[in-house]
This record gives structure tokens, sequence and C-alpha cells, in this order.
């Protein structure tokens, strides 16, 4: 039945099913201010909703609303991260739509420039090079590079743009926010070479196998039901050009004999014998 819905029933279907699952109440009011719908349209949607999970929501005459039963089981698949998302920046799927105080929060010292992303986005969606002031470690000030962006990657601490550097003739990561100026090539061709098809590092996976850390004793029963691990070990495949910004972002021990100090270190990479990547050097290591 679900599959034979239209889009936008879908939408307010998966509306109800999140203002219940995480605000623990849902009503017809929900769906016609969020979405401009009838009474009619709504009261509906509830119904349809009711028929394909019938234990889910009870409507409760006292609280005219729908409220979200304990032993409820979702039935419409959702992001992890679009529901964290939500939750803090509300609903909208372009704009920020908050009522109210929301219940989860940011905690982040990077804001990107959207100006810049669009920008970039724009010559990812046009396959077009751009002219880019960059500023960096060695050219403080800005260089001048000319970049063929495939695609936008979030680090975990930084936004990146991942693209063909014409300058060094290879594929290198951007930070967002250090670029200061863009402006199109629209008359420039892009060969294959320099398209995301060429860009091995991006293209190819690695398995990461993390595991407590060995130093940790008995809190390794803790950090094993943390991450979800199973067998004492999280499998994750992750493009190569993103695994260095992973395992440093969560202070993974990327040494060999699980070599390094602190409290902050939890992880250790357990098949780092084995693996080799460019960015490697990024994480944590003796």
């Amino acid at each position: 039945m679900f599959d034979d819905l239209t889009g936008a029933q879908k939408e307010l279907l998966a509306h109800i099913e999140f203002m219940g699952r995480f605000y623990g109440l849902v009503s017809r009011l929900d769906l016609t201010s969020r979405f401009d719908v009838s009474d009619t349209t709504a009261t509906r949607m509830f119904r349809i909703y009711n028929e394909l999970a019938p234990d889910n929501i009870i409507y409760r005459p006292t609280l005219k609303r729908y409220e979200w039963q304990e032993s409820a089981r979702p039935i419409i698949p959702v992001s992890t991260s679009k529901c964290v998302s939500t939750l803090v920046d509300g609903f909208g799927d372009s704009y920020a739509n908050i009522e109210g105080q929301p219940i989860a929060v940011k905690n982040s010292l990077f804001n990107v420039d959207l100006d810049v992303l669009s920008a970039v986005t724009r010559a990812i969606k046009r396959k077009q090079v751009i002219r880019i002031n960059y500023l960096s470690k060695t050219s403080p000030e800005g260089s001048e590079r000319d970049i063929v962006p495939h695609s936008i990657a979030d680090s975990g601490l930084r936004w990146h743009a991942r693209a063909f550097d014409r300058k060094s003739g290879e594929f290198r990561d951007f930070v967002i926010n250090r670029i200061n100026s863009v402006f199109p090539l629209v008359k420039q061709n892009v060969p294959t070479s320099q398209m995301a098809l060429s860009d091995e590092d991006w293209n190819d996976f690695v398995e990461l196998e993390l595991q407590p850390h060995p130093k940790l004793g008995q809190s390794k029963l803790m950090i094993e039901f943390e991450y979800r691990m199973l067998d004492g070990l999280l499998k994750i495949k992750v493009r190569k050009a993103l695994a260095g910004y992973l395992l440093d972002t969560w202070n993974v021990d990327t040494s060999v004999k699980a070599s390094l100090q602190g409290n902050h270190i939890m992880l250790h990479l357990r098949n780092s014998h084995s693996l080799n990547f460019h960015n490697k050097k990024l994480a944590p290591s003796d």
C-alpha cells in the first residue's frame, strides 16, 4: 500500500511518524500548518497511517492528539543525520523553521559560508571549472587556483570540496571556508581525467576495523556497547579520500602496537598494519 502512494502522501506520513516518534504527540494541525493541506486531507492521512501501522499511534480525545505508543515499530526508514538536523534546526528543507525551544543543539566552531558553498555546488552540477582564491598555510593571504569540483564532504570538523586541482595536477580537498572568492570559467573544457570517475581515492574504499583501545581494560565493554560493536569490532567501509578525516575526528590510534596514551583515545585501528592511504597521516599515530 505504501508504495502506491504519491510522493506528497509519503511526506505527510513521514511527518506523522517523525512527530509521534520524537515528540510523543501528533495532530492534524501538525500537518495542516506544516504542509498547508486541508483538515480533510490530514484526517485521511492519519487513517492511512493507522491502516499501515495500527498500533503505533492512538488518538487521545482529552489531548485532541494522537499519542505514540512505547511498543510502536516505525515503518518509514529515515536518515539519522536528517533526524538530528531536524531536531536542531526544525522542519524545512531549505530554511530553518523552528517553533518553540529545540530539544537538540549543535556544538561546533564551524559555520560554512553558504555563498561560497552554493557557488561550488553549482559548478559541480554544471561540471564546470571555477577559479578560486584559496587561503592556506603556505599562502595565508590566498593564491589563485583553477579547480574542477565534483563532490562536497563533511570531514566531521570542516566542509571540503573534493576537486581536481589544475595547479598540482591531482585531486585534492579544499576547505570551503578557506575559499574567499569564486569565479566560474564557463567556456573551459573539462576532460574525463579531471572528473569524479578518475578520482581513485574517492572511488576506492577501505574497510576500517575499529576496536576498543587495548589500554582500556574493563572499560572495553562500555566502548563496545557505545559504538554498537559486534564481537568487539566495528567495521566501517569509507572512501580512501575521507578515511584519514574520520580517524582523526574520533581520535583513533592508528599505531600498529596501539602505543598511544591519553584519556581522549578510546579506539584503535586493528588492521592498521594492512592499510595504506594518502591521508592516513592525519590520524593519531606514533
